[in-house]
């Protein structure tokens, strides 16, 4: 994995984890709006090293 690309997913990965956030402090359920953002998060962790999440 380039540089660049780990840089890219770390910053996928803040991004996905900030939309979790918004999601979970707007809604008090589990909307398909947080399944959807939760599952990002899930899916660019895959990309990130485990110190980094």
């Amino acid at each position: 994995m380039s540089k660049n690309s780990r840089k890219q997913a770390i910053a996928d990965h803040k991004d996905a984890k900030e939309e979790l956030e918004r999601v979970s402090k707007r809604d008090r359920y589990e909307s398909d709006d947080y399944l959807d953002a939760n599952r990002k998060v899930v899916e660019t962790e895959k990309h990130v090293p485990w110190w980094r999440r």
